[in-house]
């Protein structure tokens, strides 16, 4: 799974309905991982799941949604904002999401209260990419992969647009944290990946299709390279044989001792 994060893009702050709606994703646009969607691509996945598509707070899968989501869908050019045009003047259109924050949810009402103060600024959301094309440009250029088709997950109010795989993982152990500790938060949050794996699994067996490429590539490499630990760390043949010979040898000396006069 892979994330994108965008300056936050309102179109409209509804305060009586506490209703929010702006712009997560822009189409057109070359973005810092040398990644560029195109009108469309979420379309396809939007109308197989979108009811599956949750508002979070920082991609926290573990906790219930802080908003409700109204409306989900591509927009043209012509439904940009002008700061998306400002922003990225190549534009050709991008996605847009309107959500009704919770009412009497203490993070709901915190998040909602931060965004109408313009304390938070950023949106983020993880997706999988079934379909692209890499566009070659000139020697020495880093060719631009073409995002056809994109399967969105969540979407996220974020503070700082971290990848959240890094933060949740590769940024522990936090300072202060034994080995076991940390061993503990990576068993969590590979179990957390693999409960939600399955349920991928679950869902896309309903519709007769397998899980992706990309995942399966993911698992197989956790797989191999937790593989190769266990290997690298077996107890060598050699030290197995002393220590049953040792082990004969104490069990012999017991007896021997256990029928002196």
């Amino acid at each position: 799974m892979d994330y994108k994060t965008l300056p936050y893009f309102v179109k409209e702050i509804d305060r009586k309905t506490r209703t929010v709606t702006g712009i997560f994703a822009v189409h057109g646009n070359v973005d810092s991982g040398w990644d560029m969607s195109v009108n469309g691509s979420f379309e396809k996945y939007l109308k197989q799941g979108r009811d599956r598509v949750r508002f979070l707070w920082n991609h926290n899968s573990m906790n219930p949604p802080i908003a409700s989501i109204k409306e989900v869908r591509e927009v043209g050019r012509d439904e940009l904002p002008a700061k998306v045009l400002e922003w990225a003047p190549d534009a050709t259109g991008g996605v847009l999401v309107k959500r009704e924050y919770y009412e009497d949810i203490p993070l709901s009402e915190w998040v909602f209260k931060s965004i109408e103060k313009g304390d938070i600024t950023e949106m983020s959301y993880a997706y999988d990419v079934h379909d692209y094309t890499i566009k070659e440009r000139e020697e020495g250029q880093r060719p631009i992969r073409i995002l056809n088709e994109v399967e969105l997950y969540d979407i996220s109010d974020v503070n700082w647009g971290m990848n959240p795989a890094t933060a949740g993982v590769k940024g522990l152990p936090v300072s202060g944290t034994t080995f076991v500790q940390h061993s503990a938060l990576v068993e969590s949050t590979i179990e957390e990946f693999l409960q939600r794996v399955k349920d991928r699994k679950t869902f896309r067996a309903e519709e007769g299709r397998t899980l992706s490429e990309a995942t399966r590539g993911r698992l197989q490499k956790m797989v191999s390279e937790i593989e190769a630990i266990l290997r690298e760390t077996e107890p060598r043949a050699e030290m197995a044989d002393v220590i049953s010979e040792l082990a004969k040898f104490e069990r012999f000396n017991s007896t021997y001792r256990g029928v002196q006069p």
